[in-house]
């Protein structure tokens, strides 16, 4: 059997994958089934008052209708 460096078969693997893209072979798929009409009830009233909550303490500005920025907190690096 012949034996690979664990770098060299992962090196392989990227460089075909990265071609399969662009060869537009490789797509995501849909969610196999359905969301449950709760948990898609809630998960939009969180990202709602999400959005609230960060309209009210300035990390989102309103620029104009369709146009808005996101102010992000320096990061400590």
């Amino acid at each position: 059997m012949r034996r690979m460096k664990l770098s060299d078969l992962q090196a392989q693997k990227r460089q075909m994958l990265i071609e399969m893209m662009q060869r537009g072979e490789l797509k995501r798929l849909p969610r196999p089934r359905p969301r449950d009409p709760q948990e898609e009830e809630v998960l939009n009233r969180l990202a709602h008052l999400r959005w609230n909550r960060w309209l009210q303490n300035g990390t989102i500005v309103i620029l104009a209708p369709r146009r808005w920025r996101l102010n992000l907190p320096p990061s400590d690096k």
